[in-house]
């Protein structure tokens, strides 16, 4: 014989306390839901801003030629090599340092010389950064790089030009590159390199350094040091005193 289990209604209080447990819950959930959204918010932003950050190789961009390409950049070396002998002498004897701007550069290549090469990065990046900021003209001309019609300087200027005057972006790059160079950095792991700021819209060079380990660090004109990708540059070209690199090449 199969037995009937007998069902027994619930009491009203029964009734009232689960009511009131899915009430609980519900009140409960709505408290958790702001917080796992921003969760999911903080990881997608996460994910999405590792995606657009474009990592800089030395080894990725079109080498293009020697840097004679550009006759501009290729004069200011000329320049820079010719008042070589200043910084030279300076640095044997400072009271054969002819200017201010010569005197400050001995003192902080001869603090440079023992540090570390992080400690180097940015002691370098603080005394160029400091420097007083001055707009270049630009003209557009035919680039010899792209072969279209581009947004150009009027000129690049050398270290101790820079030190006199002070300069714009490019021309931070430029004396940062020579700082590094006299404290021994090699010439293929430096390079002055032009890009395009997606968030700011205009055109912009830093000093992009290559480490031992191959990645890439980027001295930045607002003070900073980008180490490995950086988010928001479409780049362009970059050059060394040897050599011109184009990036638009790799893109097709």
């Amino acid at each position: 014989m199969i037995k009937r289990v007998q069902q027994h209604s619930k009491s009203p209080f029964a009734r009232k306390s689960e009511l009131s447990d899915d009430k609980t819950m519900n009140e409960s959930c709505q408290r958790c839901w702001p917080t796992a959204y921003f969760i999911w918010a903080s990881l997608t932003l996460l994910f999405c801003s590792q995606a657009f950050a474009e990592q800089y190789r030395f080894d990725r961009p079109t080498y293009l030629g020697n840097a004679e390409l550009l006759p501009n950049w290729a004069e200011t070396i000329v320049r820079h090599r010719a008042q070589k002998l200043q910084i030279d002498t300076c640095l044997v004897d400072e009271k054969l340092c002819d200017s201010r701007g010569l005197k400050s550069l001995r003192h902080i290549l001869l603090r440079a010389a023992d540090l570390e090469p992080e400690r180097q990065f940015s002691l370098i990046n603080r005394y160029v950064n400091k420097r007083h900021f001055r707009r270049d003209r630009a003209h557009r001309q035919l680039s010899a790089i792209s072969e279209r019609e581009e947004v150009f300087r009027s000129k690049w200027i050398t270290l101790l030009e820079f030190l006199r005057r002070g300069g714009d972006c490019e021309d931070y790059a430029t004396a940062k590159y020579f700082l590094l160079r006299e404290l021994g950095f090699p010439v293929h792991d430096l390079r002055v390199l032009v890009s395009y700021d997606r968030k700011v819209r205009g055109y912009h060079a830093v000093l992009a350094v290559r480490q031992p380990d191959d990645s890439v660090w980027f001295l930045e004109s607002n003070g900073s040091i980008i180490r490995g990708k950086h988010r928001g540059y479409h780049y362009i070209f970059a050059v060394n005193e040897e050599s011109v690199w184009d990036h638009d090449a790799e893109k097709g």
